[in-house]
């Protein structure tokens, strides 16, 4: 970049630092001619003159905007560094206008650590690198680029594993702020792990409970936990600092995973019991996701799959277990029922059969018919496998059963509100 003589001895008097307090002293400007291939109304409008919060564009960043920018010509703005010299702010390059406005963003990513005054010259720049004028700008930034107590966690680390199922948890941030920690829990909910404040020395520790987590998740094996940080200060959200996350690994999972279990009572029952709404059998499971969608799969004595009315049925919210009566309907087959249950998101999967048996007969007493005839007649008996009629006709097959499986009860959990944390 060239610069002018005048513009040189000007830049050098209105950047000057005194002392490590970063005190800042900006001359006048001292240009009083201006080359033929610019604007003399080149000047900044956007921060303004002595502004305070200028709020940041990205972080580190203001944009700056103004007028008067002669086609050719592009903004430099130089500021004055941490460390006392004289480094360009430009991030990206500038966006002129038709009419000579213009916009730039500008990185003070070198103030001093908590500096947010900003002691600047925007200037405007020929091609070749002439510098063509000049205006000195102060103002103050909103956030400060490197703050005196950033917000950060240094434990656990990224991907760290952490042998305590309760660890306490560390970082910086300002002082008296509030922190709060947050991660995904059971039943598709959000759970506070703990929650403390920065103390005086910008510091804090809080001791975390994940006991809200799925079982057996938090592994590695499981894809570890998303703790999410937030830091606000009388309410508000500390201004330049968001949400962090950090993804880590328990070593044990905090809350141990519940084996997958079915158990249908009774084993055995008869043709009459299975189809008594009063009665049937009662299902019972565990080991599933908490509010997963579980799906119900019966197989029938022939092999045929007997079409279900369970549709809607969850596990429960806070262990994953489910209880539910189910009945049979219809012109039901004697012999062996399999039945399965999978849990939709976790894919865990469980089987267990019972049996229906054929009513016992009932005792006839023989009579003597006034007017005995002839004839012939058959005998239907049952067996294993055998297909029954209730009403004495020939059984349709099991594939038109007319009511099917009807699962209830505590089953019936489709309309349940969901719980949150």
């Amino acid at each position: 970049m060239k610069i002018l003589p005048s513009a040189r001895r000007s830049v050098a008097s209105r950047l000057a630092m005194i002392g490590a307090a970063a005190v800042i002293v900006v001359a006048p400007v001292l240009i009083t001619t201006t080359a033929a291939s610019a604007d003399a109304g080149f000047d900044v409008t956007t921060p303004s003159q002595g502004q305070l919060n200028v709020p940041e564009y990205l972080p580190n960043t203001a944009q700056f905007a103004g007028v008067g920018l002669s086609d050719g010509n592009h903004v430099d703005v130089q500021y004055v560094t941490g460390d006392g010299t004289q480094h360009t702010a430009i991030y990206g390059g500038n966006q002129r206008n038709a009419d000579g406005t213009w916009t730039a963003i500008a990185n003070f990513d070198l103030l001093g650590v908590g500096q947010t005054q900003v002691v600047s010259v925007v200037q405007e720049v020929a091609a070749d690198g002439t510098v063509l004028q000049a205006r000195p700008l102060t103002f103050s930034l909103q956030v400060a680029p490197n703050p005196a107590n950033p917000f950060e966690v240094t434990y656990p680390g990224v991907t760290q594993t952490v042998d305590s199922t309760t660890p306490t948890f560390t970082g910086t941030g300002e002082p008296g702020a509030e922190i709060v920690i947050t991660y995904g829990a059971r039943s598709l909910t959000t759970a506070v792990a703990g929650r403390g404040f920065v103390g005086a020395d910008g510091t804090f520790s809080i001791e975390t409970d994940f006991s809200r987590l799925e079982p057996g998740a938090g592994t590695e094996a499981t894809g570890g936990v998303g703790a999410t940080f937030t830091q606000t200060l009388n309410g508000q959200p500390v201004p330049g600092f968001g949400p962090l996350s950090v993804l880590f690994y328990f070593a044990e999972a905090p809350v141990a995973l519940i084996p997958v279990t079915l158990t249908i009572d009774p084993a055995s029952l008869t043709l009459s019991d299975v189809t008594n709404p009063d009665k049937g059998v009662t299902v019972s499971a565990t080991g599933f996701s908490p509010n997963e969608g579980l799906t119900f799969a019966l197989t029938g004595p022939d092999g045929q799959p007997v079409d279900l009315d369970a549709n809607g049925l969850f596990a429960d919210d806070e262990d994953g277990s489910f209880a539910g009566p189910l009945t049979l309907s219809g012109d039901i087959l004697v012999g062996n029922y399999s039945l399965s249950i999978s849990g939709d998101r976790s894919g865990r999967s469980v089987t267990a059969a019972f049996t229906v048996v054929a009513d016992p007969a009932t005792p006839v007493t023989p009579t003597t018919p006034a007017n005995p005839g002839t004839g012939t007649g058959t005998t239907t008996t049952g067996a294993g496998g055998a297909r029954l009629a209730a009403t004495g006709s020939d059984a349709a097959p099991l594939g038109a059963l007319a009511g099917g499986l009807v699962l209830g009860g505590l089953a019936l959990a489709l309309l349940r509100r969901r719980a949150t944390v």
